[in-house]
């Protein structure tokens, strides 16, 4: 339980860090769709760390966007989220890396 806390706290900040940099430094590329585009790649195929980090930092863009409605970040991104682990789950067994650490 407190494991599952500190693991949700660390997304937070992560992703709002990652966010910051986002906004900031590069604002030619998206560096944040990149990023959960490798983290729901290369996540264990039963986790959902990928769909949590997708809504969390699709959240943060969209509470700081005033030109599009809020929530259409979030859904867009927790839908490609989705779509990734469909696409992996049934047409691509590829197995877990296991020389990379767990997430």
């Amino acid at each position: 339980m407190i494991n599952k806390f500190f693991k949700l706290i660390f997304l937070v900040i992560f992703w709002f860090l990652m966010f910051l940099v986002q906004t900031s430094l590069i604002t030619n590329f998206n560096f944040i769709l990149l990023l959960v585009l490798v983290i729901n790649l290369i996540e264990d195929p039963e986790s959902n760390l990928g769909i949590i980090s997708a809504f969390l930092v699709g959240f943060f863009i969209d509470f700081n966007s005033f030109t599009y409605q809020f929530g259409v970040f979030t859904f867009s991104l927790v839908t490609l989220s989705l779509f990734i682990k469909i696409i992996l789950a049934k047409f691509l067994k590829i197995p877990y890396v296991s020389w990379l650490p767990k997430i």
